[in-house]
């Protein structure tokens, strides 16, 4: 499971990678608004950070949840802060669209930096038109 989790964020990670331009300053897709993906984006930090990796899973849409799981979450997650140490404070956020090649579908990604007592921890939380969680990536900077 932890593996398939794994092949799930480096999907999404590689989807930020293939779209072949900056993260900030695109446009999220027609109908979706930037506060409410923060919003959410925000809800779904504030849950990763509480420990409450079953209402992250819960949160994910039907394709997500077949690759990932609760265990998966925590595994992932516990790795990333045992580095970077206990939530602090949000720095910085922004939203932004994006668009899978394969498929054209869009996506609207909340960018959290946000600073924890040992590092800094950049979150994206992708979310589909219908405001679907898609996808998470915290990466220790």
């Amino acid at each position: 499971m932890r593996k398939k989790f794994a092949l799930l964020l480096a999907a999404l990670a590689a989807l930020f990678l293939l779209s072949g331009c900056k993260v900030s300053g695109n446009p999220l897709p027609e109908g979706m608004e930037g506060d409410t993906v923060l919003e959410q984006g925000r809800e779904i930090v504030a849950l990763l950070n509480g420990g409450d990796w079953q209402e992250v899973y819960s949160r994910l849409r039907a394709d997500a949840q077949e690759t990932a799981s609760p265990e998966t979450i925590q595994s992932y997650m516990e790795e990333r802060l045992e580095k970077a140490g206990a939530f602090k404070e949000e720095d910085e956020a922004f939203a932004t669209g994006q668009k899978i090649k394969e498929t054209g579908e869009e996506y609207g990604t909340a960018v959290l930096y946000c600073k924890h007592e040992k590092k800094s921890i950049m979150y994206r939380v992708a979310y589909s038109t219908d405001m679907e969680l898609m996808g998470i990536e915290a990466r220790v900077r």
